[in-house]
Formats: C-alpha cells, sequence, structure tokens
C-alpha cells in the first residue's frame, strides 16, 4: 500500500485553497521552488498531476480536485482533534489518587482541593492516609498516583518537587503550667509529659533527634500516628504536644492551646510531591500536579528568599 506524506498533503492543500503557489509559500514561509518539489513528490506518489497552471495561477485537475475533497475532511478532522484537547484541558475529569499523612491530608489538602474542585469538578479525588513510609510503598508500587508527605528525600524511580516548608512547635493548653512562662529552657520540659507520635515515625524520629541534640529527655504518657489525635489529646490536658504549625493553627488563634516559645527547640519539615518517573499520568493527575505548583508557588519563592 503506497504512503502519503502528511506534509506534502498540507502543502497540497494551502496551495490548492490558494489558487497560487506564490500566496501559498508566503504562507507557509517556504520558497516557491521548495513548494515546487513538495507537490511534484505527492504527484509522484498518487501517479496524477493535480495542478493544472494557468494564468494568474493554478487550477485543479480532476485528481487534484478528488484530492483536495480528501485533505479537506483530513485537515478539519486535525484542527476538530486539537479543539478537542484543548477543551478537554479546560475541563479535566476523571480520577487522581493522593497518598498522604493525616498531617497533611487533614490540615493542607482541604484548602487546595476544595480549589481545585472548584476549577475541575468532573474529578473525582481519592485520598489514601498511611504513614509516610508506607505512602512512598504504596507510589512506587504503583497503587496511587501521586503522593505528598513531609520530607525531602532521593528515590531511583522518583522525582521530587518541593512543594512548601512546614513549621513545627511545641503547644500545651492553655492552662499549663508553662503557658504563661516568660522564658522556658529545653530542660524545663523534662519535668512534663509529651503526647507524641508513635516510635519509628520520621517525624518522630526527627523530634526526639533534636530533643538529644539539646540533651533532654522527654517521658511520652500517650503515642499516635495521627496529629490530630495528638492534638486533641494535647488540649484534653494530657501533655504537651510537638506539632506542625497547620495543625494547631486555628486552636491557638482561639486560645484553646498556646505555643511554648522554647528558641533552641525548633524545627520545620518540607513537604514534597512525588512522582513515578517514566510513567505516564492520568491527565486529572497531571492537573492536579500543575495545579500544585502554582498554588505553592508564592511559597517556594518565599522559602527561597529566606533562605
Amino acid at each position: 500500500m503506497a504512503s502519503i506524506n502528511l506534509n506534502h498533503l498540507h502543502y497540497f492543500y494551502e496551495v490548492a485553497r490558494h489558487g497560487s503557489f506564490t500566496r501559498a509559500a508566503r504562507e507557509l514561509l517556504v520558497s516557491q521552488s521548495a513548494l515546487s518539489v513538495q507537490i511534484r513528490a505527492l504527484e509522484n506518489a498518487l501517479g496524477s498531476r493535480l495542478f493544472d497552471r494557468r494564468s494568474g495561477g493554478v487550477v485543479l485537475t480532476d485528481s487534484g480536485q478528488r484530492a483536495f475533497a480528501v485533505a479537506e475532511r483530513v485537515f478539519a478532522d486535525v484542527d476538530q482533534l486539537i479543539a478537542d484537547f484543548r477543551q478537554s484541558d479546560r475541563q479535566l475529569a476523571g480520577a487522581v489518587s493522593v497518598g498522604t499523612v493525616n498531617s497533611i491530608g487533614i490540615y493542607i489538602l482541604p484548602e487546595i482541593l476544595t480549589a481545585y474542585r472548584a476549577k475541575y469538578p468532573d474529578v473525582r479525588i481519592h485520598i489514601d492516609f498511611r504513614e509516610s513510609e508506607r505512602v512512598m510503598d504504596q507510589l512506587i508500587q504503583g497503587k496511587t498516583d501521586l503522593a505528598v508527605v513531609p520530607w525531602e528525600r532521593s528515590y531511583p524511580d522518583l522525582n521530587a518537587l518541593p512543594l512548601t516548608r512546614q513549621k513545627l512547635f511545641i503547644v500545651a493548653p492553655a492552662e499549663h503550667p508553662l503557658a504563661g512562662a516568660d522564658t522556658i529552657k529545653p530542660r524545663d520540659l523534662e519535668a512534663h509529659a509529651f503526647v507524641g507520635y508513635h516510635e519509628g515515625m520520621h517525624t518522630r524520629a526527627m523530634i526526639d533527634a533534636l530533643f538529644k541534640r539539646m540533651a533532654i529527655t522527654v517521658q511520652y504518657v500517650v503515642e499516635s500516628t495521627n496529629a490530630a489525635t495528638i492534638k486533641h489529646m494535647v488540649m484534653a490536658g494530657m501533655g504537651l504536644g510537638f506539632l506542625p504549625e497547620a495543625a494547631v493553627a486555628s486552636e491557638i488563634r482561639r486560645g484553646q492551646l498556646v505555643r511554648l516559645d522554647v528558641p533552641p527547640l525548633m524545627m520545620t519539615q518540607d513537604v514534597t510531591l512525588y512522582l513515578r518517573k517514566n510513567r505516564t499520568l492520568p491527565r486529572a493527575a497531571v492537573g492536579f500536579v500543575e495545579f500544585l505548583k502554582e498554588y505553592f508557588a508564592p511559597k517556594r519563592r518565599g522559602r527561597e528568599v529566606a533562605e
């Protein structure tokens, strides 16, 4: 079966549409001689002359009219295809699955997802809550489209996009003995119970390493994998908590919790988006990634300035 070069067909279409090699060459930004070569190549492929030259331009032969009717349909379909894709880009549909941890899924993502759904109401979103290590396992195994976790590490099979940086600090209920203290030294914390993350969790390891550098030992009376659970235990008076700012900001504003300023005990976490390399994402997931980039762009710029 003979094949036709679509570039040749496109050049023929433009010459036929303009009725002139000169005008078509000007439109296509090619020389008339180059255009003539393309047309001859198409005529050779079809085995028939397509144009008769006349004064002031060209006219289609019978074969040329048949070829032009086909070319019109082909390029109309191409234009429609492009229009359809552009329209679907504006109206994303489908599903996206996001793996994340509770502190991000509960306190950071809701506002983002609300804005995303307002822009793309036909997209379905599935959130998979797990501990950070399990979130990454699910992504690597292809069980989720992307992951958002509170760290920045290198993985051979994953691409990483830093989104923002969140602060963590120590909080106490308003009636706690340390809540009204003018100054608090790290060693003052040893006399008070703590509610914390389970031992072995990434955030717990970071906090314990910080305590170790300060040469202090704290007692955990309640442990949980869930930042919301830890927060409510602190509010109930079970002990102090070391929590992300996003998790406690509302309670601090309402006076239900108090931030304890212990200058050496400052900690931040990098919130990072991970994607698998060499894998084509569903269009809804691609749209969500682009949305996250735009949403966090001002925060990333602020972080770069601060650094």
